[in-house]
């Protein structure tokens, strides 16, 4: 394994211990600064970065645990790895430690070696957690980009042959496929990069107020195309009268987008996918149902669980991340919602969600 070196900071209100332990670190190749308590450490983190901080538990005014609480609300553990230094009967301060998202621990007296393999791992982990965040990065820009470009393309080419007589049917439906992949591709992008953001807790809300009824609309129209050419039927039963509601737009239109191209995908010829708004028991309810093969029992057990794979096969060949419905739960239990699919009694199946509607002021 490759050595990784980082800035350290060693907190310690003993000045032999922390003397001690920073001058081995810094053999090691480390970059060390050191505080003299809490109070110290939470300055130097303010204004500096810190690959790593080896934590003292017992500190006059300020505890090691004090410090760790107020810099995990601040960084998450794959951004500042904290070690906690003990005395072995400590126990319970491990443990209060580790819940309160210390990394590790090490013991006193101190055993350098296992510090070394301790401070090693934790940096080694930081650093794989930077190249993923890189990638995500990488994925978000400079892949989603170009497709959002091919789609606007063959949109553009669409609407210029729309005019003309004696366009060659192969020439529209290859336009078509190009749009449709893209479209695909740039789904399972987004499914990645939101289930991993849902993964390291950093999937936030931008709650306003609207009509969901409008990205119920939307949502239909969107996937229209998407239907014809599966010779799906695309229905709605949305009221004139709008459900308000105070949540995040952008999310709640991705759970619908997901349900309707998810009754497409798996919808057969001459099938009819239909989407519902009403208020019921003081919930906003969006229900999307078709006329496909509906979902047996053990398809129940695995629905929103990341990756898995239903008895049904999508009918025209499309491809998945096996994420999209996982995102959809995390997205509504955000909201403080409710999300399930049944079948229905006659064919098919209904998935569907509802949101409590905002309380009315006193």
């Amino acid at each position: 394994m490759k050595k990784e070196l980082g800035k350290l900071l060693v907190v310690d209100d003993n000045e032999m211990n922390r003397d001690m332990l920073s001058r081995r670190l810094k053999r090691l190749g480390h970059t060390v600064e050191v505080a003299v308590d809490g109070k110290q450490a939470l300055e130097m983190t303010a204004t500096q970065s810190f690959d790593l901080i080896l934590l003292d538990i017992m500190m006059p005014e300020i505890s090691g645990i004090e410090v760790l609480k107020k810099l995990r609300e601040k960084y998450t553990i794959a951004e500042l790895p904290i070690i906690m230094v003990t005395a072995k009967d400590q126990s319970e301060d491990i443990v209060e430690a580790l819940n309160l998202g210390a990394n590790d621990y090490v013991t006193k007296p101190i055993d350098f070696p296992v510090v070394n393999a301790r401070v090693q791992t934790q940096l080694t982990l930081k650093r794989l957690a930077e190249l993923k965040d890189e990638f995500l990065r990488i994925a978000s820009h400079d892949l989603k980009n170009p497709l959002t470009g091919i789609i606007g393309y063959t949109s553009l080419l669409n609407s210029m042959l729309a005019p003309i007589e004696q366009v060659p049917a192969e020439l529209k439906n290859s336009i078509s496929r190009v749009a449709n992949l893209a479209q695909m591709m740039k789904r399972i992008i987004t499914d990645f990069l939101d289930f991993q953001a849902m993964e390291d807790g950093q999937m936030k809300l931008e709650p306003v107020s609207f009509d969901i009824n409008d990205i119920a609309r939307m949502a239909v129209i969107n996937n229209f195309d998407y239907a014809k050419s599966k010779e799906i039927e695309m229905l709605d039963e949305i009221p004139s009268t709008p459900i308000q509601v105070h949540a995040d737009q952008y999310r709640i239109q991705q759970v619908i987008e997901n349900f309707v191209s998810n009754a497409i995908k798996f919808g057969e010829k001459g099938s009819k996918v239909t989407v519902r708004t009403r208020i019921e028991s003081e919930k906003a309810l969006v229900e999307v149902s078709d006329t496909g093969p509906g979902l047996k029992d053990e398809d129940m057990q695995k629905l929103f669980v990341k990756y898995a794979r239903l008895s049904n096969k999508p009918t025209g060949g499309e491809k998945s991340s096996g994420l999209g419905l996982a995102i959809c739960k995390k997205i509504i239990e955000l909201h403080q919602g409710e999300i399930g699919a049944r079948n229905n009694p006659d064919k098919g199946a209904t998935f569907w969600f509802a949101l409590p509607l905002p309380k009315s002021p006193e």
